[in-house]
């Protein structure tokens, strides 16, 4: 009986270094995979993000008998601002609203240099607070104007 048990061996050193290589060499790789695909896409994502910084831009905002009006500028050279909306803000967060610009006749999507007005009567007789331009493909870096 002595001498099964003296024959039971574990596996040798050698072996079990080569075996704790090959796993984390393994793990390494799989870890290098993914890293590489997460670098890749949150790379592209803030390029993408930094092409919208400062391409909107808004101005000639004025408010008459419930109506506004706004300019709208695509300061960018290669992106064209699709899907765009203006949120009228008001001290009275109820009346606040949104509007989609294509559906008051204006430009969308706006080509790089180009320039649309967008004007909405509100229904309401009090002047908002504040309106805010955003597209869809940059939606991160809105517009934004205080009513005089």
């Amino acid at each position: 009986m002595k001498q099964f048990l003296r024959s039971k061996k574990g596996i040798s050193p050698l072996i079990a270094a080569v075996l704790l290589i090959a796993f984390t060499m393994a793990i390494a790789g799989i870890m290098a995979t993914w890293a590489t695909q997460f670098s890749t896409q949150k790379i592209e994502q803030s390029s993408s993000e930094a092409e919208c910084i400062g391409v909107l831009d808004i101005g000639s905002l004025s408010f008459n008998n419930g109506t506004i009006s706004v300019r709208i500028k695509n300061l960018g050279d290669r992106l064209n601002l699709t899907d765009i909306k203006a949120v009228v803000e008001y001290s009275d967060a109820t009346k606040s609203k949104q509007y989609n610009i294509k559906d008051f006749n204006a430009t969308d999507p706006l080509a790089p240099g180009g320039v649309t007005f967008f004007v909405a009567g509100t229904g309401e007789p009090a002047k908002p607070q504040k309106i805010q331009v955003f597209s869809t493909n940059c939606k991160k870096n809105p517009a934004e104007l205080r009513f005089p």
